[in-house]
């Protein structure tokens, strides 16, 4: 099946205040596709039980030592999940069930408790934030600054948490002490990259880290993302691979003790660099020549006339470990940020994709299948699929807008605030003064009878319409609405402010 996409204007709700209701175009939200994925990642995380000893639904490969780790799997769900949720910016109820559950289960010591291979901790509780370890660290500073950030939940940064030892033994951290010990490590290296095992610097899980500093800062009003500045300008220098005849961008790993790169490369590590580099890196240009170099230099191959999927180095791939359809599943979201959504390039590889490892799923068993992955294989399933749903939800620089754009207007604005999920989806949501403006429809083809939807900070007299005619099955519950209707149709809801906020 050919990969399509909706091409109209996404609106992600960061500027919100700059339009009236009457000027702008609604964001056609979240394709059927979309939607699946969506389902999909709901029953990975708080449909599960993280409680479960194992977790059936996510790959363990009993050591937590390479790119099908579970580290990997659930911060590239929940990007995936962030992705998707700022296209519905004033519907955050979903991603705040899915990013919750997954910061829970990153600090699960199953998820961590690889850093005894590495590191030295004498008498005191292993500590995963401790050394080096960017490739743990970074990944659950990014999910949980993702999640303060959609949600405006700031208990990490409050509460905080802690990180339990198998025998019971913890160290508490609060999200700004990690973040600290991240800046600190950036300050201490050479090259201002963060080491993830002992002595190697990869640029790809440098991004997270970055990231990290940047949404901090646009968080917190601190000045962590001052490290970027070094280590950009180190990396873009000196990453860049010379190597004769290279058809990838950068080298894969720097190896500290011998001040040398390894001389190889990977088009998926290039794109994971790239792709998740676009938000923080200073100027986007290095990303955008980055992926311009890949398009016109790497090893493609066409299978059929709308296909195209590029070698990957099979040793080395994706900081190792990696495979054919992983490096490509990086590939589309460094594309779609340098060339926009409708890449001819980028639609292709989706295609090639979707043909081959794209599945439908039936996991509640009524015949429908309601859910949508990647099915790469066992091991790197959700990685994939994470990084495809983030290059589906994004257009040009419209994940980088979300990384440097505070959302603390709209987390008070008026929003749908629950609908009964899964039986419900949210397609689309988004207010522009004075119109709060959502789409629903069934999520289960045996769903019956009236759903509730109810609506918050909602202030004063409101005037509701739904398909465009006045629709006055509502209650009003101080600035909460409550609307009551089927759903045996999709349907598009606008609630009209007496006055704009």
């Amino acid at each position: 099946m050919t990969f399509c996409r909706f091409g109209l204007l996404l609106v992600l709700g960061v500027g919100c205040d700059c339009a009236r209701a009457g000027e702008a175009a609604w964001s056609a939200g979240l394709s059927d596709r979309e939607l699946a994925i969506q389902r999909w990642f709901s029953a990975l995380t708080f449909q599960a039980d993280r409680r479960a000893d194992p977790w059936p639904e996510w790959h363990d490969d009993g050591k937590q030592l390479d790119v099908t780790s579970l580290r990997y799997q659930l911060a590239f769900c929940g990007y995936g999940c962030a992705a998707m949720a700022a296209r519905t910016p004033a519907y955050r109820e979903l991603v705040q069930r899915q990013l919750l559950d997954l910061c829970e289960r990153m600090i699960d010591v199953r998820v961590w408790y690889f850093v005894t291979k590495y590191w030295q901790y004498g008498d005191g509780p292993p500590d995963p934030c401790r050394y080096e370890n960017v490739m743990y660290t970074g990944h659950l500073t990014q999910l949980m600054c993702l999640y303060e950030h959609l949600t405006g939940d700031g208990r990490y940064s409050t509460a905080g948490w802690d990180f339990v030892w198998r025998d019971g033994r913890k160290i508490h951290y609060r999200l700004e002490r990690a973040i600290e010990r991240l800046y600190r490590l950036s300050g201490e290296s050479a090259t201002g990259g963060i080491c993830c095992e002992p002595g190697l610097v990869f640029a790809d899980c440098n991004s997270h880290s970055s990231n990290s500093f940047l949404l901090y800062d646009l968080l917190h009003g601190t000045r962590y993302a001052r490290a970027n500045d070094r280590w950009f300008g180190w990396m873009a220098r000196n990453f860049r691979n010379r190597m004769p005849f290279a058809g990838t961008y950068l080298y894969i790993v720097y190896r500290t003790k011998d001040e040398m790169f390894l001389p190889v490369g990977d088009p998926g590590a290039d794109a994971w660099a790239l792709g998740w580099g676009y938000p923080w890196f200073p100027e986007p240009e290095f990303a955008v020549k980055g992926w311009r170099f890949l398009r016109d230099h790497a090893q493609w191959i066409s299978p059929e006339p709308d296909q195209l999927y590029v070698k990957n180095n099979p040793v080395v791939g994706c900081c190792g470990g990696g495979t054919l359809p992983v490096s490509n599943a990086f590939l589309p979201l460094a594309g779609v940020q340098a060339e926009g959504a409708e890449s001819p390039t980028v639609r292709k590889i989706l295609n090639w994709l979707e043909a081959n490892y794209g599945r439908g799923l039936d996991l509640d068993g009524d015949g429908h299948e309601e859910c949508y992955s990647y099915h790469t294989c066992d091991a790197h399933r959700i990685s994939a699929t994470g990084n495809i749903a983030a290059a589906l939800a994004t257009d040009g620089d419209s994940l980088r807008r979300l990384f440097r754009t505070s959302r603390r207007d709209l987390l008070t604005a008026p929003a749908v605030a629950r609908v009964d999920y899964p039986n419900i989806y949210v397609r689309a949501a988004e207010y522009i003064a004075p119109v709060l403006r959502f789409v629903v429809t069934k999520g289960r083809p045996g769903h019956a009878g009236p759903t509730e939807v109810v609506c918050e900070n909602i202030p004063g007299a409101a005037q509701v319409t739904r398909d465009g005619k006045p629709f006055e099955q509502v209650r009003r519950d101080g600035t909460k609405l409550t609307i009551r209707t089927d759903v045996e149709g999709e349907h598009v809801f606008e609630v009209r402010l007496a006055s704009g906020r």
